[in-house]
């Protein structure tokens, strides 16, 4: 072999070492910095801060281009930009390396839902929800009910809120679309038990408060809607909620004269 020939086979093994490297998986060092960086990017998107997200995620993503908790915050500044198909297309990055990432999966599933495609958003909730490992299940069931309910699934939603209650006993906005649906079927007496169940269990929650009263008075209880409007008042510091408690007051008090 000559020197000019042995030179350039060198050469060549030391490009392919170089491309070798730069395939394999990121060093400790990057993984930390990815991490940093995520951390950093995560913050900005809690914040609003749309474009500094971006920046630190995509950063981020190049440094640890396997890591799906990555790709799912970046679905998540895509989605706060409306923009849904790239932020499906993370979404799915993320559980194609991580089949059993059940908050990527509850994410998609809202993302579906903003293109209508609820049986996509169902199966992805259902997903994520029997995940054992997941700690919020709460929050999946409760996007499984919204789903069916945008669906006109009555029945579905009802069995997907009562899920909800139970995975957490203490997850409010279940409660209220609990209600909301079977009150939707005229079921006005299990409306009302349900949201005494939520201020039971949850005696600072003005806005269940606040539907008690409203399923209340309907029921012509006006005694306990009474005493569930002036509760919001006592509890509430939101104006809106105290202007329309206080507008409800003053309607019952004046029927009892």
């Amino acid at each position: 072999m000559t020197a000019r020939r042995t030179g350039a086979f060198l050469l060549a093994m030391c490009w392919s070492a170089a491309i070798l490297a730069a395939c394999a998986a990121p060093s400790a060092e990057r993984k930390k910095e990815a991490d940093a960086r995520m951390r950093m990017g995560v913050t900005y998107l809690e914040q609003r801060n749309l474009p500094m997200a971006m920046q630190e995620l995509t950063k981020a993503s190049e440094l640890d281009p396997g890591n799906p908790e990555v790709d799912m915050a970046l679905g998540l500044v895509y989605q706060e930009r409306g923009d849904l198909p790239r932020a499906e297309e993370y979404l799915r990055r993320a559980i194609d390396k991580k089949p059993d990432y059940a908050d990527a999966r509850n994410n998609l599933g809202i993302v579906l839902t903003g293109r209508k495609a609820w049986d996509e958003a169902i199966r992805e909730f259902e997903a994520a929800a029997m995940n054992v490992m997941y700690t919020t299940p709460e929050r999946a069931y409760f996007n499984l009910g919204e789903t069916y309910r945008a669906k006109g699934e009555p029945a579905n939603a009802e069995g997907a809120f009562r899920r909800a209650v139970r995975a957490n006993e203490r997850y409010a906005p279940a409660y209220i679309a609990l209600s909301s649906v079977l009150g939707g079927q005229g079921r006005w007496e299990e409306a009302a038990s349900a949201l005494s169940r939520c201020v039971e269990i949850l005696p600072g929650y003005a806005p269940g408060w606040m539907e008690l009263g409203r399923v209340q008075a309907r029921l012509s209880r006006h005694a306990e809607a009474l005493k569930s409007f002036n509760t919001v008042l006592a509890v509430s510091s939101d104006p809106e909620l105290r202007k329309q408690a206080a507008g409800y007051v003053t309607f019952l008090g004046s029927e009892k004269r």
